[in-house]
């Protein structure tokens, strides 16, 4: 198992972040589309009272890991789960433990 990706889920942060990702809909009430959408920088800052250049930083581990993928629209990034990644990350951490 990759180290990198141990240690992006050793913070409590980045598991929120997960979590918001992973039920939009119950963290972000008043963003109807966010299930679809994803999720920005902003957004993510203001639930876990952080500044924005925190969340991208948390953002860059999530995605370097691929936990997370991005997509620019505008000036805009939006970030969403990859589901994929995830299960791989499960098995990963079943297999070792």
């Amino acid at each position: 198992m990759d180290y990198r990706l141990m240690k992006t889920l050793a913070c409590d942060a980045r598991l929120k972040i997960l979590d918001y990702l992973n039920y939009p809909e119950e963290h972000f009430p008043d963003v109807p589309d966010a299930a679809d959408t994803g999720l920005t920088n902003k957004m993510i800052s203001s639930k876990l009272q952080i500044t924005q250049e925190s969340v991208s930083l948390h953002m860059k581990w999530l995605t370097q890991t691929q936990l997370v993928t991005r997509k620019k629209v505008g000036v805009r990034v939006f970030y969403k789960r990859n589901e994929d990644a995830i299960q791989k990350a499960i098995g990963s951490l079943i297999s070792i433990l």
